[in-house]
């Protein structure tokens, strides 16, 4: 196994977000961070 498939495995999706500084609601949805963003528009999937 691999570095990025050892912390792939370790870490979620939305733990990672969660530690940049984003918050993710119960869609697993955030405000996208590549543009100006009022409602969460972008999807946290488990991959």
């Amino acid at each position: 196994m691999n570095l990025f498939e050892t912390v792939k495995s370790a870490v979620t999706v939305k733990q990672t977000v969660e530690r940049y500084g984003f918050e993710a609601n119960r869609g697993n949805m955030i405000c996208c961070p590549f543009h100006d963003d009022r409602h969460p528009s972008m999807k946290l999937n488990k991959d």
